[in-house]
């Protein structure tokens, strides 16, 4: 994973059952994010694009990401890589910082 990236991986099942096919939700992840200063790399990765302020366009990214609900309900797993070696769990830094917008696994709420 290259600095100032992250990837994000939804969870088909989950998305199916919310009546989301996984394209379409990175898709709409792009749309998203794109706009902030962040390029699409990959399937489900995306990293600050070249003239964008780095820090700024992944906090964006993410803090944006983690609002929506149609995210949040389909998400699997999210790693984020700043300018040092380190990988991150996103899902557990929302988690640690805003609690109320991860949904259960279970319930989905």
């Amino acid at each position: 994973m290259e600095p100032w990236s992250f990837t994000i991986v939804f969870d088909e099942d989950k998305a199916k059952k919310n009546g989301y096919e996984v394209d379409t939700l990175y898709d709409y992840v792009g749309k998203n994010v794109e706009g902030l200063g962040n390029e699409r790399i990959a399937r489900g990765t995306w990293r600050a694009a070249k003239g964008y302020d780095e820090v700024d366009a992944q906090t964006l990214a993410i803090s944006k990401l983690s609002r929506q609900k149609w995210v949040m309900q389909n998400i699997k797993s999210l790693a984020f890589r700043e300018d040092d070696d380190e990988i991150y769990d996103g899902i557990e830094t929302i988690r640690r910082v805003y609690p109320e917008r991860v949904f259960d696994s279970e319930s989905g709420e």
